[in-house]
């Protein structure tokens, strides 16, 4: 047996201390679970049937290394993908600052909206519209996060998050060969079709969510290693990250399929009406598992996008904040304080794209998430530059399967955007 050998944990030990690492990975999965799976997915097995699951995997694999750089660079260098591209160069700084900025605020406006439509009904607050119920949130989440005492609520929403992790696993299993059978003379809607186009932009967005997170992921990191005190390793990094982002992708096909066996050729088309798409959304559920889940359903989805919005509100200011503070080290005033005032502004503004666009559901989803899709380039060549810089230590840069799917991501974020530009603009 060698030194080396002699001082290595026991195998249980070993495992137990990589478990205790897990947790940026499930925060990304949390933020990620939201309105790209539980609305987008489930429109998408709806609308086009079992055959989108296939290009909701392929976006997943193709997004991969965009996310993973995240935790890649931080584990390696220490420093969160901020202080990266300020090494890459001011201009790259500030063109994360610029675009986070637009998209912190339609990102606040899709999770907060869609979270105030799966609000439970309150007494003294039923007459309240989600408009009124989105102000209603923002502000409660602005003063949980100001205050600092929201861990008790975070507990609840991890265990609403479980909840419906299994019971879209109960349903999906439940569904497996009973699918709704399509009603006679339905004619199938052709996914490859031009017009498909800007649903299928939509659909790819937030799949499965904005890349600028991966900047949380480096974040999350760094204030993980601070609480545990010592750096985290390359292989607890990979499966902190890869727990999380198989999870995201998994449920996302899950989605996808009770959408396609539960609706698609029923004659039934996806609401966009909020009122409307909480029933279709819950009766994804209780067609398949019984009537009797209902409650616990819309208890478990709206805490769980209760957590993706609270995670929203709170992580793009302060990304935006901690961007302040790399390109301009001798701002004045807190971070803290820098962090509060982006969430009060971001916050005004989102609210404000709710307030003129809430009339209809899916038109402001899809807007939301096509502006994700449109900017994603940008994030992507961010994080794919420095994954291939010199400021990665060598034993950390990728490898060439790594670069290949790189690339090819790469090419198809901007393909697609091309083709969504001339598609919307010159035909």
């Amino acid at each position: 047996m060698s030194i080396n050998d002699s001082k290595a944990p026991p195998p249980a030990t070993h495992r137990a201390h990589l478990i205790k690492k897990i947790g940026p990975g499930i925060l990304m999965a949390g933020a990620a679970i939201g309105v790209s799976h539980i609305v987008q997915s489930t429109r998408a097995g709806a609308t086009y049937g079992i055959g989108l699951v296939w290009l909701v995997l392929v976006v997943n694999l193709l997004k991969y290394p965009f996310f993973e750089a995240g935790h890649r660079y931080t584990v390696a260098t220490g420093e969160t993908l901020l202080h990266g591209y300020r090494r890459l160069g001011p201009a790259f700084l500030y063109a994360f600052l610029a675009l986070n900025t637009f998209t912190a605020i339609i990102s606040i406006a899709g999770t907060t909206f869609v979270t105030a439509i799966l609000t439970p009904k309150i007494p003294g607050l039923e007459s309240l519209t989600p408009t009124q119920i989105s102000a209603l949130l923002l502000v409660a989440i602005f003063l949980l996060v100001s205050i600092g005492q929201y861990k008790w609520l975070s507990r609840i929403i991890k265990l609403m998050m479980t909840v419906l992790f299994f019971a879209t696993v109960a349903a999906f299993l439940r569904s497996i060969g009973n699918a709704n059978q399509p009603v006679p003379d339905s004619v199938p809607t052709e996914f490859w079709a031009v017009a498909s186009l800007p649903f299928l932009i939509a659909l790819m967005g937030w799949m499965p969510a904005p890349i600028e997170l991966s900047v949380w992921q480096s974040l999350w990191i760094q204030a993980s290693e601070k609480e545990n005190k010592e750096r985290t390793s390359r292989a607890e990094g990979s499966v902190d990250f890869h727990v999380g982002y198989i999870m995201t992708a998994l449920l996302a096909a899950m989605f996808v399929a009770l959408g396609a066996w539960v609706m698609y050729g029923s004659g039934e088309s996806y609401a966009s009406s909020s009122v409307g798409f909480t029933q279709q959304f819950v009766s994804l559920y209780t067609s398949k598992l019984g009537a009797w889940t209902a409650p616990i359903i819309s208890a478990a989805a709206f805490t769980t996008l209760l957590s993706t919005t609270i995670t929203v509100v709170d992580a793009y200011p302060r990304s935006l904040a901690a961007a302040l503070r790399v390109a301009q080290p001798q701002l004045g005033g807190t971070e803290r304080k820098t962090h509060m005032l982006m969430i009060l502004a971001t916050s005004m503004a989102g609210w404000l794209i709710i307030a003129y666009s809430a009339q209809n559901l899916t038109t402001l989803i899809d807007l939301i998430t096509t502006a994700a899709f449109l900017t994603a380039p940008v994030f992507a060549y961010l994080n794919l530059r420095l994954a291939l810089s010199e400021h990665l230590p060598e034993e950390y840069r990728p490898g060439l399967l790594y670069k290949a799917i790189s690339w090819t991501g790469f090419a198809y974020l901007v393909g697609f955007s091309l083709l969504f530009l001339w598609q919307r603009f010159l035909t």
